[in-house]
């Protein structure tokens, strides 16, 4: 297999804490010799597999933006790849474990921005008093969104155990029978 270890992991996580261009993620793997590049990055965001990049502006004049996904798909990338070595299609992938934390990922990424949008709009909200209040109410709406996305991470995960142990059990029958 030409997977990342935990250390890799964990490595490419503190270096991209703010996010990881395409490049970076293919070039990880490809560096382990996996067969993998942009276009199935590609595939895989479109599937559904991982999350949209982020349009994130270049510092200095004139520069444009580039895409960062967060870091947390390395680890993703890395989880499709080890069901796929074990025989399960991209179909399997997409309604199993991988592909349901990808969607409370995603889940959890759009809360965040559209949160911090709330953040903005109280901060210059025209009347100055009620400031507080509103940053409080949408600290309650954080901590209901946060309690929302843990109850949906244990769903997933019980959700997903069956279409995994299935998914095991007939390799293991193919195997056998081979």
């Amino acid at each position: 297999m030409t997977l990342l270890s935990d250390a890799e992991l964990r490595r490419l996580e503190k270096k991209h804490s703010v996010g990881i261009s395409s490049r970076a993620v293919v070039e990880a793997f490809q560096t382990k010799g996996a067969r993998f590049s942009e276009a199935t990055l590609r595939k895989y965001v479109q599937l559904g597999l991982l999350p949209k990049s982020k349009r994130v502006g270049m510092a200095g004049r004139h520069r444009g933006s580039s895409g960062l996904y967060p870091v947390t798909i390395v680890r993703l990338v890395n989880d499709i790849k080890a069901a796929l070595d074990a025989g399960a299609t991209l179909d399997e992938v997409r309604i199993g474990r991988v592909g349901l934390e990808g969607e409370v990922d995603t889940l959890r990424l759009a809360s965040e921005r559209t949160l911090a949008r709330f953040y903005e709009a109280a901060e210059t909200h025209p009347d100055k008093p009620a400031r507080p209040t509103l940053r409080r109410e949408i600290e309650e709406h954080r901590r209901a969104i946060e309690s929302a996305t843990r109850s949906l991470e244990r769903f997933a995960a019980r959700l997903a155990r069956r279409p995994e142990r299935l998914l095991y059990a007939d390799r293991d029958e193919r195997e056998a029978r081979a």
